[in-house]
């Protein structure tokens, strides 16, 4: 007879993940305060009462989250990506808490209820889930003035559901998980690998490209600051905000490098191939969206493949990694790699302000697509690389080289020894 699964670890399980959300909240809702505190501070020579701290502070926690907030007259969705960033990793870790608490509740499958291990796993994660963004929500939409839209709850769902899936890769693995236990664990660590080498060019890359808008266009950023009373307290306050959106700053400069460029104000659009003549807001980065550029940034795109061309070929050790695993692997890192583009193409869009900020950012259906697509043709070009120049085949060699000294050494060590070596000495005649 069937019987329900005893209750005990269910409690602890919802408890544990309780906890968790209560220790991020803990963080989350007095850093809000504070920052809202201090905005308050600044604006007191506005006489603005004392109730908008916590108004303001609920929207930044929502903003962050990334729903949409209406305040002020003006419409916020443009999350300071850079804090969004950090807020994620906040949140993976406390779920991957949970994830380890769960699994060590319920090390195994039973035979007897084989789904009770992910029953018990999912009333984890989705405690946690629901935990954290009701309060969020309820709070929000009261306190937060959060507009209601469809985008900014997509945005949250797809917040929490990345880094939970995170959180629980990151600790059990993808062999728990139906859909890719057919992944090898060594094929999923080289696809992820491949993957953090490409982050990490691309930001280096958006980072040279940003550097050379700058260099190019010195005059227009340093005029940018002299519209404002104190040029140096505003460049100085223009460039921590600007830190504040980094990952959003450097995913816009990829998007216009693609090709699918970053639309100023829902009306124009700036990219490698397209220039505008749009105003734009007095800030650094902005001004480099505004004006006509040299004929030679059509080939802004390349840089892209020759991205992920470098990424897979460079490092004999890693290249043979890449080769080995194929395509197989090569086709889980585009998937990672669009997925981690696609949620920086929604935080990186968005309003905040009027005029130029009242739409401003890439595209979230198209940017993805197109930076993905460039990078992707060039690991493919790296791959073929890798296979013509014959580094697989070499590699295929050394180990039967390996397993022929393996050979060898067994045969070895099943020869007799010799029993009169033992019995003869030297200083006897043989």
């Amino acid at each position: 007879m069937h019987t329900s699964p005893h209750p005990q670890p269910y409690r602890r399980t919802i408890f544990a993940a309780l906890m968790e959300v209560v220790k991020i909240d803990l963080i989350v809702v007095p850093a809000g305060f504070v920052i809202a505190t201090v905005f308050w501070i600044i604006g007191l020579g506005s006489q603005l009462p004392y109730s908008v701290i916590p108004e303001w502070a609920f929207a930044l926690w929502s903003t962050v989250s990334g729903l949409s907030v209406s305040t002020l007259g003006f419409d916020f969705s443009l999350a300071p990506s850079l804090v969004a960033l950090g807020l994620w990793f906040l949140v993976a870790t406390g779920a991957g808490r949970v994830v380890g608490g769960t699994a060590a509740d319920s090390p195994t499958e039973s035979d007897d209820d084989p789904g009770g291990w992910w029953a018990l796993m999912g009333t984890a994660l989705g405690t946690f889930v629901v935990v954290y963004a009701g309060p969020l929500l309820v709070l929000a939409i009261l306190v937060g003035q959060v507009a209601v839209t469809p985008l900014g709850f997509l945005r949250l769902f797809l917040f929490l559901v990345t880094a939970v899936v995170w959180a629980f890769i990151r600790v059990r693995g993808i062999g728990d998980i139906p859909g890719l236990s057919m992944f090898s664990d060594w094929t999923w660590n080289v696809a992820t690998g491949l993957v953090r080498r490409l982050l990490w060019s691309a930001a280096a890359l958006s980072a040279i490209v940003l550097i050379v808008g700058v260099v190019i266009r010195w005059g227009d950023v340093v005029d940018t600051a002299q519209v404002y009373s104190s040029p140096v307290a505003a460049g100085i306050g223009l460039l921590v905000v600007q830190v504040l959106f980094a990952p959003s700053i450097l995913y816009s400069a990829l998007s216009w490098i693609a090709g699918t460029g970053v639309s100023i104000g829902e009306a124009e659009t700036s990219s490698a191939f397209r220039s505008t003549a749009v105003p734009v807001p007095d800030v650094h980065v902005l001004q480099l969206l505004d004006g006509d550029y040299p004929a030679w940034t059509a080939a802004a795109p390349a840089l892209l493949a020759l991205l992920g061309l470098l990424c897979v070929i460079l490092g004999r050790d890693r290249a043979r990694e890449v080769a080995a695993q194929s395509w197989t692997g090569l086709g889980i890192a585009i998937g990672i790699l669009f997925v981690t583009f696609e949620m920086l193409a929604l935080f990186a869009s968005g309003a905040m302000g009027p005029l130029g900020l009242s739409g401003f950012g890439p595209s979230a259906l198209t940017s993805a697509l197109a930076v993905t697509g460039w990078i992707s043709v060039g690991m493919a070009g790296g791959l073929l690389l890798i296979r013509l120049s014959g580094l697989h085949n070499a590699d295929s060699e050394f180990d039967d080289d390996d397993e022929d000294d393996e050979e060898e050494a067994f045969f070895a060590e099943d020869e007799p020894e010799s029993i009169a070596d033992d019995i003869v000495t030297d200083d006897e005649p043989r």
